[in-house]
C-alpha cells in the first residue's frame, strides 16, 4: 500500500495544495514554518482521525476558515483497485468517505489505511509517565485488531462504575465485589494482550539491533502491574487484595488501586533504565526501534503500513544515521521523511537511495 497523492484544503497553513507522493521513499524539505509537520499531520489524521499535535480538531482548520478537507489517493499491490480516502470537518462535524462512500466505523478505515508516526514528541514514551507507555501499547494493538477498542471501552466503563461506587460513603466491600471481579477479569484480558505485544516488540527490536549494528546492543522490556499479577488467578488476587486491606485504601482515595489503567512498561537499554540513564541519542534510537518493530509486526500480519518520520534523525552521528536510513530504505513499506535542511548529509543520503523530493516554501 502506497500513498500516491494528498490534497489539502484549509488544513493548518495550507489554503489549497496537492502533493505527489507516489514513490517508496519521500523526502519533504522546507524551512521551519513551511508546513512539513502539518503535511505529515494530515497523513496521520487520515488514519487515526486525530492529530499527533493537538487534541482539538478545530485547531487543524486554517485561521479564518470554517472547516478543512483532506483527501488521499492510494496504490495497492493487490487485485483490488486503487482507492481514495477523504475526511472533511466543518460545523463540529466530521465526514469520512472511502471511494465516495461514507464510512461510519473505525474498523472500516483501518482496514484500508494504517500509518505509524514518529515525531520528537514520541520521546515521551521514554521520558513521560506510565500512561504514555500504556497508550502506545493500546494504540499499537488497535492497529492490529480494531475489536481491541471494544475491550478497552468495556474496561473503562467498569472502572468508572467501580470508582463511582467507591466514592459513596455507604460503599461496603461486599457491595463492591461484583465490580471488583469484573475489573480484574477485564484487566487480565488487556494485560495479556499487552504482554504478548511487548514480547513481540522486544524480539523484533533486538533482531533489528543485531542486523543493523556491529556492536552488541540490547533492549529489554518488562510489564509492571500494580496490585494485580497478570499470572495469578482471581482467587489468588482476592486473597492478596484482602491481606493488603486494599479496599480501605481505595475508599480513602475514592478510586480503584488495581487494574490495567495503572500498569507500566519498563524499558532498559544495555541493562539500564532508559529514562534515567540513556542519552538522548540512545532514547531516540529505542523509540525508533519500537516504531519499526510495530511496523514489522503489522507487515507479518499482512497489514501493510506507511512510516512517517518528522525530522527525527537529528541527534544521531553520521555513521548511525547512515545505518538507520539504509535499513529503513530496505523496508517493504513506504517511508516519508521530513527534513529542515536543503542539502546536507542526511538529505543527500536519502535522495541517493531513490527518494522523491517534495519542497515546501513559506
Amino acid at each position: 500500500m502506497r500513498i500516491a497523492q494528498i490534497e489539502l484544503k484549509n488544513f493548518r497553513c495550507f489554503p489549497a495544495a496537492t502533493f505527489d507522493l507516489d514513490n517508496k521513499i519521500i523526502l519533504i524539505q522546507g524551512k521551519n514554518g513551511s508546513g512539513k509537520s502539518s503535511l505529515l499531520e494530515a497523513l496521520h489524521y487520515l488514519c487515526y482521525l486525530r492529530s499527533f499535535r493537538t487534541t482539538t480538531t478545530r485547531d487543524l482548520i486554517k485561521f479564518g476558515q470554517g472547516g478543512f478537507f483532506v483527501k488521499a489517493k492510494f496504490h495497492e499491490e493487490t487485485q483490488s483497485p486503487a482507492h481514495q480516502l477523504q475526511v472533511g470537518f466543518a460545523d463540529k462535524k466530521r465526514l469520512v468517505k472511502l471511494n465516495q462512500k461514507t464510512i461510519g466505523t473505525f474498523k472500516e478505515l483501518m482496514h484500508h489505511y494504517r500509518v505509524v508516526t514518529l515525531t520528537e514528541d514520541d520521546l515521551a514514551l521514554i521520558k513521560a509517565g506510565p500512561d504514555i507507555r500504556r497508550q502506545f501499547l493500546d494504540r499499537a494493538l488497535l492497529l492490529q485488531d480494531q475489536e481491541y477498542a471494544i475491550q478497552v471501552r468495556t474496561f473503562r466503563k467498569i472502572l468508572e462504575n467501580r470508582n463511582t461506587l467507591l466514592q459513596q460513603r455507604s460503599c461496603s466491600q461486599e457491595s463492591c465485589m461484583l465490580w471488583t471481579k469484573q475489573l480484574w477479569e477485564h484487566s487480565a484480558k488487556l494485560q495479556k494482550r499487552r504482554i504478548k505485544l511487548m514480547h513481540q516488540l522486544e524480539k523484533k527490536v533486538n533482531q533489528i539491533l543485531k542486523k543493523t549494528f556491529a556492536e552488541k546492543l540490547k533492549v529489554s522490556l518488562s510489564y509492571r502491574a500494580k496490585n494485580c499479577d497478570p499470572d495469578a488467578s482471581y482467587e489468588q488476587f482476592e486473597q492478596a487484595y484482602n491481606e493488603k486491606s486494599l479496599f480501605f485504601e481505595e475508599c480513602r482515595y475514592s478510586r480503584s488501586l488495581f487494574g490495567a489503567h495503572l500498569d507500566d512498561l519498563i524499558i532498559t537499554f544495555q541493562d539500564k533504565r532508559t529514562r534515567q540513564y540513556a542519552s538522548r541519542g540512545q532514547q531516540k534510537l529505542v523509540v525508533l526501534l519500537f516504531k519499526v518493530a510495530q511496523l514489522s509486526i503489522l507487515d507479518s500480519q499482512k497489514e501493510p503500513s506507511v512510516l512517517l518520520l518528522d525530522d527525527f534523525m537529528s541527534d544521531f552521528d553520521q555513521q548511525r544515521i547512515e545505518r538507520l536510513t539504509r535499513f529503513l530504505a530496505e523496508l517493504p513499506n513506504q517511508i516519508i521523511f521530513t527534513s529542515p535542511a536543503e542539502g546536507g548529509f542526511f538529505d543527500d543520503l536519502v535522495l541517493s537511495l531513490g527518494a522523491k523530493q517534495v519542497c515546501l516554501t513559506t
